[in-house]
């Protein structure tokens, strides 16, 4: 297979310390059919003197006889590239050596996808690498693709790095070239230009170029919060991509939408404010038009409004695969057609080919997550990734009723509806996957229809919500090891209730003999007495609201130690491990709720 062309294009200003840096990773690729072109801007240092210094055929040096601008100069680098990708460094950065061989090598292996971008480390002014950066965006995930891009950009700020980046010379022809209205965020808008026009990205855990951080970065707080610039370009593109032909993609974003824009206002005003104040005669209506536009953006799509919404499901996956393929068979005996998930590894097994074996890779989506992250951590990365407005989960050991995604459908036309809780089962399995034994539940609220907070008696698993609740409700929290689930349920439902749905949703699975459960597998002292500890937790964060709730709590506590005493005794005896997980979740061992 021949190798393409590949341009690397060099901008440069006045950074004779660190061009040299810049143009020796270029040359250093160990992808060897390269082109290096360097636009020098204009400089009056001895930059040129650096450049001129390499003697390289692969080198090609433009200098400008006057300063043409930063935006300019990109685009003109765009029409004098000769390759087949262009790839953009700035004169105070530098590539890492694998950056073209491995994303060449990832988009041969993954046809399916357009732009892989990759993380970056960080070095000071002299160069001197620092730590792995990670950009929240990234989730702790090791690889993640067809995310809704659109959203994430605008929710989370950029996280694609233009150095880790080879870009098809044809999608310049074919969205424009970079946008000269604007300064740094030029990339940033032709990212999102690439995500609205339907481009599919992964990202790749793994650095693949190093960034200097000094003073005089231009898009450094002095040079470019500080003076108005960051606001005035994050709202213009803000304004530009919440449009009404973007509201497909941002329905149930609205409100993450005005968070990003409030941290963007406060960046400036709260450390700058006499230089926010000198400047509110132009910034603030512009912020004041900004959120005008953002209120126009859906918070429910017609889809979901016709019962018809796009169901999300988050299925956290820790190597269980006999588990993983039964609750996958679950999903596909869904009578409701409008569905999509998220199966997150943690790292110790590819769950790719159970995806695959059931016919499900047009809807089912893998990521991985680095190993030891968690659950709470494992559905915050499945939560960044969602395309639906209506968000549901299924551990990788339950199963899921086959009606019960349409009845969370219909339960979601009613635009009052923002959390819904299904009726929902223990069961105990066999080794083939069987049910030995069972026990229904309902709803598990409290009387005040909320969030029972005295023992976790709703499971995840039979909970659904809007995605637009989040802004407000945040994501699981990942100081919590165990009782994650239920905190954050907690938190969903707090003012806003939970809509009970008359419908059978989900089996919590359990081994008779416990050995494989995330809770129930792990019998030892240390470890209930963590479970103790996390219980403890939850009612310190939430607080007794009444005097009964109190009582209850005081007195599920001092049952606790006895009720895991009959646990680890229990194990083996279906009957008996029922029992124990029902006096867990604080239900009578009749099975009543």
């Amino acid at each position: 297979m021949s190798e393409p062309l590949v341009t690397i294009v060099i901008t440069s200003y006045n950074y004779a310390q660190c061009v040299g840096d810049a143009i020796s990773s270029a040359l250093g690729q160990t992808h060897r059919n390269l082109e290096v072109l360097v636009l020098d801007n204009a400089s009056t240092d001895a930059s040129l003197e650096v450049i001129s210094a390499f003697d390289d055929p692969r080198l090609r040096v433009v200098v400008h006889p006057e300063n043409i601008g930063i935006q300019r100069n990109h685009n003109y680098g765009i029409r004098e590239a000769r390759g087949e990708y262009v790839v953009f460094l700035s004169a105070d950065d530098m590539l890492l050596p694998t950056l073209i061989e491995d994303s060449l090598a990832f988009t041969r292996a993954n046809p399916d996808v357009d732009i892989p971008y990759f993380s970056i480390s960080v070095a000071d002014g002299a160069g001197n690498v620092g730590d792995y950066f990670e950009h929240p965006s990234f989730d702790g995930a090791d690889y993640y693709r067809d995310r809704n891009e659109l959203a994430n950009l605008l929710t989370r700020d950029n996280c694609m790095y233009m150095p880790t980046m080879l870009f098809p010379t044809a999608s310049f022809r074919a969205l424009g070239e970079l946008d000269e209205g604007l300064g740094i965020l030029l990339d940033y808008e032709y990212d999102l230009r690439l995500a609205a026009a339907g481009k599919r990205f992964a990202f790749v855990s793994k650095p693949q170029a190093i960034i200097r951080m000094h003073g005089e970065n231009r898009s450094g707080v002095k040079n470019f919060v500080a003076t108005g610039n960051q606001l005035r370009e994050f709202c213009t593109i803000l304004q530009r991509y919440s449009g009404p032909e973007h509201h497909a993609r941002l329905a149930g974003y609205r409100g993450e939408l005005m968070k990003m824009l409030e941290k963007k206002v406060l960046e400036m005003a709260t450390p700058f404010g006499e230089e926010f104040a000198a400047q509110s005669a132009e910034l603030v209506p512009l912020v004041e038009k900004t959120r005008a536009a953002l209120d126009l953006v859906p918070d429910v799509s017609p889809e979901t409004l016709r019962g018809e919404g796009l169901v999300s499901v988050i299925v956290p996956f820790s190597g269980r695969t006999g588990e993983l393929d039964r609750a996958l068979q679950s999903l596909r005996s869904q009578t409701y057609p409008h569905w999509e998930a998220i199966v997150v590894s943690d790292g110790s097994v590819d769950p790719s080919g159970f995806v695959r074996r059931l016919g499900l890779q047009d809807r089912v989506r893998v990521a991985r997550l680095r190993r030891g992250r968690g659950a709470a951590a494992a559905r915050n990365l499945g939560l960044h990734g969602v395309q639906g407005e209506i968000v549901a989960y299924l551990d990788d050991d339950n199963r899921f009723e086959p009606e019960y995604l349409g009845a969370v459908a219909r339960a979601f036309a009613d635009p009052a509806t923002h959390v819904t809780a299904a009726a929902w089962r223990f069961g105990i399995f066999g080794q083939g996957g069987e049910i030995v034994a069972a026990a229904a539940f309902g709803g598990g609220l409290g009387a005040d229809g909320e969030v029972d907070r005295v023992t976790n008696r709703l499971a995840l698993n039979a909970v659904a919500h809007r995605r637009s609740c989040l802004p407000v409700s945040g994501y699981f929290s990942e100081r919590f090891a165990l009782l994650e689930d239920w905190e954050f349920l907690i938190r969903l439902g707090t003012g806003r209730g939970v809509t009970p749905i008359d419908v059978a949703g989900c089996t919590v699975g359990i081994e008779a003999k416990m050995q494989r459960h995330h809770l129930f597998g792990r019998r030892t002292s240390a470890h209930w007495s963590e479970y103790a500890q996390r219980l403890q937790d939850v009612y310190t964060a939430y607080p007794s609201r009444t005097p009964d709730e109190n009582v209850r709590r005081g007195a599920f506590s001092a049952g606790l130690q006895a009720n895991v005493n009959r646990g680890v005794q229990a194990a083996g005896d279906p009957s008996a491990v029922l029992a124990f997980a029902q006096a867990l979740a604080g239900y009578p061992a009749n099975g009543t709720a």
